[in-house]
């Protein structure tokens, strides 16, 4: 697994092989983590509970845990309490069809703090621009790949981000598994937006991110996401800034590429909600969010999931 080093963070290149996440695959792992059956460590085992080839169990480890569907502790995975929520015996969303559901998965993975992909790093929480080509990311990955502990191939680099892309762009080729598209395709979070001619003469695809609102997430989904950002990049400070939830490092406006009206209008319902959490206010000419205690975060899963029995699977 390919690491590089960066700002005191590693980032992996690695590990997911070449496979994108597939639909069935997180319900399949989670009713066996459920069932105490180890088909990560034993990888036979894998191939034939879960059906699939060696190298793509070894994927989905990695893939059930990046996604904080499950974790491996004191020697034995478990489903997490999300992983309870969504994908255990009553979940809310056993076989991914809710598209809330997938926006928490990308958020997930999106703001990963423990060995993040750098794919995601980049293009989700550093990158600026709505366009996008493969010589552009990977140019930028090339300077990255300067700082690595070990060298990065530029084979590496070009899968690594070919998984990222084919996590999120509809319309892939090939056969079987090969040929099954990523549940987070759906979101249309990265879309094909024609193509341009490279300094080399040649042509290639251009890619767009969505830009537009957001309505399909939940104002509780944003709630989830907002104080998960904060609790663990202001985790002491009592106010943050508009500004800083719209356009900060892995913050809930620059992950789910929602417009700053749109995360002021979110915040301006949240604050004014019943039992609200926070408190929006006017400080030199700027807005600022304001809140007197982090709440817990199995509360927060219970509002999101409050309507559901799977909110009963949650532990205090």
């Amino acid at each position: 697994m390919n690491k590089a080093t960066a700002d005191s963070q590693s980032y992996r290149f690695g590990g997911h092989q070449s496979f994108a996440l597939r639909t069935a695959w997180l319900p399949k792992a989670a009713q066996a983590v459920q069932e105490g059956d180890d088909v990560f460590s034993d990888p036979l085992r894998g191939v034939v509970r879960l059906g699939l080839g060696k190298n793509m169990v070894e994927s989905l480890r990695v893939w059930i845990e990046a996604y904080g569907i499950a974790a491996r502790k004191d020697g034995k995975w478990a489903l997490t309490p999300l992983g309870e929520a969504l994908l255990g015996p009553g979940g809310y969303d056993r076989f991914l069809e809710d598209e809330q559901t997938l926006w928490l998965l990308h958020w997930n993975i999106a703001t990963l703090r423990e060995s993040p992909f750098f794919a995601w790093e980049l293009l989700i929480n550093r990158w600026s621009e709505r366009f996008f080509t493969t010589s552009e990311v990977m140019t930028a990955f090339a300077r990255e790949a300067e700082r690595a502990v070990r060298p990065l191939s530029s084979i590496s680099a070009r899968q690594h981000f070919d998984v990222w892309l084919h996590t999120y762009l509809r319309g892939r080729n090939g056969r079987g598994e090969e040929g099954i598209d990523s549940p987070l395709s759906s979101l249309g979070l990265v879309v094909r937006a024609g193509d341009r001619e490279t300094a080399q003469g040649r042509r290639e695809p251009v890619f767009a991110f969505d830009l537009d609102p957001k309505p399909i997430i939940s104002d509780a989904l944003f709630a989830y996401c907002l104080h998960d950002w904060w609790s663990n990049t202001f985790e002491f400070e009592e106010t943050v800034s508009l500004s800083s939830i719209a356009f900060g490092h892995g913050a809930p406006g620059r992950v789910f590429r929602m417009p700053e009206e749109e995360v002021l209008a979110r915040v301006m319902r949240l604050a004014s909600g019943r039992g609200a959490r926070i408190e929006l206010i006017e400080s030199f000419n700027q807005f600022m969010l304001r809140r007197a205690a982090c709440p817990a975060a199995t509360q927060l899963l219970r509002d999101l999931f409050r309507q559901q029995p799977a909110a009963e699977l949650i532990d205090a």
